[in-house]
Parts: structure tokens; sequence; C-alpha cells
């Protein structure tokens, strides 16, 4: 086996432009094939990382709430509740949160908003909204004041100091009302969000939907140590808390996100195939031509007593060698440029830019370095190469030495 080995190694290089070119064609299909799903899947991950962020891996509500988003369907914390959860080894992190629809008006503006209470010191831990601050400062724990996108700010024609008046449905069909000082104004790659969303310490937002017990909550986000124990963690939650809640995964809370993303990759991978196609003719095209030029050298090597076995063996041989080496290549010409895109991603601007914002997405262009995108094109190609080593394995074994000296 070695000897064939040598062989195929030696009659690579006996024709230096057709190994180059063939192993070119290799290298091309790898080196597109790679950039394009790591930018896919870059953005993919990207699209669900900031759902997640908001939403949280889990979500615990009372039973029946995510079908009937309604206030009514909030529930009281209980302490038993919490340390059960914590309890669950894989849970990294929970965090409290009340929302409801309200009116905010100031002077003679007026629109509907929803009213998000947070904890603010957990929520800021997660998504570092006192960062996205850009006049005023971030919410004080033991102050009934609020926070107000700059879209919405600029809507209600307020300013940091300014009083905001909320009014509306409150738990059990009380009149929810309040007056709240406006501390900061933020601004997040949401435009949505920017516009109809008012965020108030969780206590402030208790008091005003129902100030007669406290603990009130419409969910507990849970956000877990490793995305893929994500079934087992929802099965381990909804054993240990019993049939009272309800325990809700991010893909259920962001189906829109996933069907897109699932439309999206069905183009990508149309796309791809195309280009599995044309590799596949151009690595093919070249096997053919090295074939054809060797055909007296194969009528030689058979005349003098080579099996045509061992010559079929040497055609698999090379083109396996090939492959191997378009394929580093690939590996070493792409690597460097997917890592580096990946830790600067290309930024977009314009109307796409736009489209971006609004699903609270930074408008950015991320490539994904995950290990399967690398392993899965690399072995879709070396298949590709090796089917091509089919055409020469075909005719070594039927062909005629005579005709083969003819030519």
């Amino acid at each position: 086996m070695k000897t064939l080995i040598k062989i195929a190694w030696r009659n690579l290089w006996r024709n230096r432009r057709r190994t180059i070119l063939t192993a070119s064609a290799v290298v091309l299909a790898l080196f597109l094939a790679l950039i394009m799903r790591s930018m896919q899947f870059g953005s993919y991950e990207q699209m669900i990382r900031a759902g997640v962020n908001q939403t949280g891996d889990l979500q615990v509500h009372d039973t029946g709430y995510w079908a009937n988003q309604s206030i009514d369907r909030a529930f009281f914390y209980r302490k038993k509740l919490g340390e059960t959860l914590h309890g669950i080894k894989e849970i990294k992190s929970i965090l409290p949160g009340l929302q409801t629809f309200s009116l905010a008006s100031y002077k003679k503006q007026t629109k509907g908003v929803l009213i998000s209470g947070i904890d603010a010191a957990v929520y800021n831990k997660q998504n570092h909204l006192s960062n996205k601050i850009i006049r005023g400062k971030y919410l004080n724990p033991n102050k009934n004041e609020v926070l107000l996108g700059d879209k919405l700010a600029e809507f209600l024609k307020m300013h940091v100091g300014d009083t905001l008046v909320l009014l509306g449905q409150g738990y059990r069909g009380i009149t929810a009302y309040g007056i709240y000082r406006v501390a900061g104004i933020f601004h997040l790659p949401s435009i949505e969000m920017n516009s109809e969303i008012v965020y108030m310490n969780l206590k402030t937002a208790q008091n005003f939907v129902y100030p007669y017990q406290p603990g009130l909550l419409t969910s507990l986000s849970v956000f877990i140590k490793d995305p893929g124990q994500l079934q087992t963690v929802k099965t381990e939650t909804e054993h240990r808390i019993g049939p009272n809640y309800e325990v809700i995964t991010w893909k259920t809370m962001l189906s829109d996100i996933l069907q897109t993303i699932k439309a999206d990759n069905v183009s990508g991978q149309i796309m791809l195939l195309i280009l599995y196609i044309i590799a596949a003719f151009g690595i093919f095209s070249t096997v053919l031509m090295m074939t054809m030029e060797k055909r007296r050298q194969y009528a030689i090597m058979v005349s003098i007593g080579m099996e045509r076995e061992k010559l079929v063996w040497v055609s698999i041989f090379e083109t396996f060698i090939i492959s191997v080496i378009g394929i580093v290549i690939g590996l070493i010409l792409a690597s460097p440029i997917i890592y580096y895109l990946h830790f600067h991603p290309i930024p977009i601007t314009g109307e796409m830019a736009k489209m971006y914002l609004q699903f609270n997405i930074a408008p950015v262009l991320p490539f994904s370095i995950k290990a399967h995108i690398f392993l899965s094109q690399t072995i879709i190609i070396l298949v590709l190469s090796l089917l091509s080593a089919l055409y020469p394995i075909i005719y070594l074994s039927k062909f005629n030495v005579l005709k083969a000296f003819r030519h």
C-alpha cells in the first residue's frame, strides 16, 4: 500500500499545473462554502442571542399566561418557588418581571406604552441597560421613577426631570394610575422598543398595578449555564415547580425569529447546492483530463504486469491527496478571515440597518466560528472530490490496452 501511495504522489507532480488546477478548485469551493455558512450562522446566532437576552432561555408564568397575556394572569411570587428554581444546578440566574400596558401622557401628548417592571440591579447585570442611557441616569431602586426610550421621549416632548402620567388597567380590574419622574432616557438598537417601553423598578410597577399585596409578577426569566441543556432544564423545572405554573422555552417565545432563520437557511442551502455543483464539475473536469492524459501510462503499466486493481487504488490515492491538499489550503486561507470577522463584524448601513434595528439587533454582520461549520463543509467538499474518482475507477476497470496505445 505504501508503494501505491508513493506512485500516486509522484504521478501528481509529473504535471504540476494540472495538480495545482485541481487543488485550486477544491480550495475555492471550500473557501466560499466556509465564508457563506459562517456568515449565515453568525447572523442566526446574533438574532437568537439578542432575543434570549430579553426573554431568557426559559420563562415561568402562571398557567395560561402565554396564550392570554393579560395582567389578570399574573401570579404572586412565593419564596418556595424561588428556592426550587435556584436549586436546579443548570440555572445561572433568574430575572423577575412584571409587564402591562398603559396610557402615558405628558401635557397634550398621549400614547399607549408597555410598562416593564424590572429588578434594576439584576436586569442591568444581564442586559447592561445603564450603558444605554443617553441622558439622565439609571433607575434608583429606592425611588418611584421611570426610564423612557428616546423616540418615546421625543413623541411626548419630555426631558429628564419631567413628570409622566400613567393610566391603565390593574390587577383584578382595578384602575392603575400614577405620576412618575423621568430619571433617564435610553437608546436601544430596536426602534420599536425605543418608542414603546417604559422601564420602572419592579416594586414601583407592582404598586402601580396592585398596591394591596406585594410580589405580583407576570414572569420569571430563567437563564441557564449551557444552552445545549435547554430541554433537560425545562423538563426538570416543570417537574419541580408543579402544574400551577407553565414553563416556556425561548424557541416558543421567539418562534417568529426561528421561522425567519429556517426560511433564510433554505435559501442559503440552495446557494450552497449551486456552489457544490459548480465545484464538483470543476473537480471532475480536471480528473477527467488527468485520466485521458494518462491513458498510455495506464496501458504500459498493465502491459508490464501491474494489476488493474492496484491502478484503481493509485487513482483513488491521487484524488484523495489532491483533495486533502486543497482542503488544508482552503482551511488555512478561510480560518484567519473568519476569526477576524467574528471579532470585528462588518457594519451594516442604510435600509438594511434599519431593518436590523427593528428587531433589536445590532446592525453588524457577524461570523460564526462554531466547529460544526468547518467540519460539515470539509466533509462535503471531501466527498465531492472523492466522487470524482469514480470516473477513473470505471475507466481503469474497462479500458482496452491496445486502444489506449493508439491514442
